[in-house]
């Protein structure tokens, strides 16, 4: 996927080592961590000079919705750092990769695999009129 001159940042940490793909403002590499066995991992790394107001505002949502989120259809936000250039989430790794990849390799789901993942979803979406629940918290 990386052309010449292609260079993945640098966290002490981790070992990056493949780019699984790249959005309006960020870009997803496959990482090792240097230590605790190992561990493979995701690394979004967002570069600050893309967002705008409005962007920097999504960003902060998903980190603390993703922070207060463990389900297992829900891919976990294990960290999160910064540097002069960039915001790194430390994620889960998906080896099968995401939902929109497995739908656009197939182009057609079977309802069944539509409703599975669709239960899966609701599943994994915390009550929005829960007391703790990150939507109700933001709209105070």
């Amino acid at each position: 996927m990386a052309g010449a001159g292609w260079a993945p940042p640098r966290l002490d940490e981790f070992i990056l080592t493949e780019r699984l793909g790249s959005g309006t403002y960020a870009t997803v590499y496959k990482a090792y961590r240097k230590k605790n066995a190992r561990e493979v991992v995701a690394i979004k790394c967002v570069n600050k000079r893309s967002l705008n107001r409005a962007s920097v505002e999504n960003l902060l949502t998903e980190i603390e919705i993703l922070k207060t989120i463990r389900h297992p259809h829900i891919v976990e936000l294990k960290d999160f750092q910064w540097d002069s250039d960039n915001i790194y989430l430390i994620m889960e790794f998906c080896a099968g990769g995401d939902l929109s990849h497995f739908i656009r390799t197939r182009k057609i789901l079977p309802e069944k695999v539509a409703r599975l993942f669709l239960q899966q979803m609701g599943e994994g979406t915390p009550d929005p009129t829960s007391p703790t629940s990150p939507w109700l918290q933001n709209s105070r």
